[in-house]
């Protein structure tokens, strides 16, 4: 095994460098459009495809009804047939 050993003096003005250098440094979210990871732009866009699936769903909803309107309409002229046939024939049509 090898002994490493590190000047205290050395290490303290090392960690003085990085210190200082890194309270330069400052992060600007909206800066330059820097926001494409940042929380707000994901709540940004939860928001946005939220509201796209209620759109999709009451997109289908409209189209739901409208088919059920056609499927009662279908099934009240077969009705209408079938007494029609049913009258020609003397036969009841329940």
């Amino acid at each position: 095994m090898v002994k490493i050993s590190v000047n205290r003096d050395t290490m303290m003005k090392h960690a003085a460098d990085l210190s200082s250098s890194v309270q330069g440094m400052a992060y600007h979210p909206m800066k330059n459009g820097n926001m494409s990871y940042t929380q707000s732009n994901s709540m940004s866009q939860y928001r946005e495809c939220l509201l796209s699936l209620l759109d999709g769903v009451e997109t289908f909803e409209s189209v739901v009804q409208e088919d059920a309107k056609r499927i009662k309409q279908i099934g009240e002229a077969y009705a209408q047939k079938d007494r029609e046939v049913g009258q020609k024939l003397h036969l009841e049509v329940r």
